[in-house]
């Protein structure tokens, strides 16, 4: 079986469970509330509309990714439905980085509701001075997502930590991902490790675009790209290896 179609029956497999359990779909109650404090906040900084409108788009993929991937190989196992898994003749990655797409493509509508918010709520309307390259960051941030979230399934799964890393990845990747604040505002020891969260990046496109001004832009492309990538294929490498270690400890059917 090619790995499109396995990601595609990974996709059918997730939307069924998702119908079933929608509560991956709570980020979309989220981001509206998150929308109206930031407005709320910057009532009288109309410059700063594109930043409290933009973040809780951010902020609702990589929640939607780090709660989804923290829980869908530990739910299989619980649910009993991991040995079928990993008896199935297709890579068990592949099948996790399906239904974690599907997850994100449901997370990213958090930045049409949080567009929706600003401009019924409040009156304020974003306007977009390049909507192609905006629309070109949002899918290559999800493309980023979807590899960061692949790898984080991996390393919760076979950490004996998994809530702790948990709840220790959400606040600061937000800073050091540029989502609340600009990277330039951040004290400049921080800009090195900013660089390496492709949120960052993303962070700075969608700004970008939305001003007119990302001359850059390819290369802010070219590393969102290239750090997702990077996620996406440790988080198959980190994947296979639990599944042989399973395997080889005889404990593929234990909860």
């Amino acid at each position: 079986m090619s790995a499109l179609r396995v990601l595609w029956h990974a996709v059918a497999l997730q939307v069924a469970l998702s119908r079933r359990s929608p509560e991956h779909a709570l980020v979309l109650l989220i981001a509206p509330m998150q929308t109206t404090t930031m407005l709320a906040l910057t009532a009288h900084r109309p410059d700063v509309t594109a930043n409290a409108v933009l973040a809780p788009g951010l902020i609702g993929l990589w929640v939607a990714a780090l709660d989804y991937a923290g829980r869908v190989v530990t739910e299989d196992r619980w649910a009993g439905r991991f040995p079928a898994l990993v008896t199935a003749p297709v890579p068990l990655g592949l099948v996790v980085a399906g239904r974690v797409a599907t997850v994100v493509v449901v997370g990213a509508a958090a930045f049409a509701e949080s567009w929706l918010v600003a401009a019924l709520g409040f009156g304020r309307v974003l306007a977009v001075a390049d909507p192609a390259l905006f629309l070109l960051a949002v899918a290559v941030t999800c493309l980023a997502t979807i590899g960061t979230a692949t790898l984080m399934s991996a390393v919760f799964v076979m950490s004996r930590a998994r809530d702790v890393l948990q709840n220790s990845l959400g606040y600061p990747f937000y800073i050091l991902g540029g989502i609340l604040v600009p990277v330039a505002a951040l004290p400049g020891w921080l800009h090195p490790l900013s660089r390496v969260v492709f949120l960052s990046w993303s962070a700075e496109l969608l700004r970008g675009a939305v001003r007119g001004d990302a001359a850059a832009w390819p290369g802010s492309v070219a590393a969102i790209l290239a750090l997702g990538a990077a996620a996406m294929a440790a988080g198959l490498w980190l994947t296979r290896r639990y599944v042989d270690r399973t395997r080889r400890d005889g404990t593929v059917g234990f909860a």
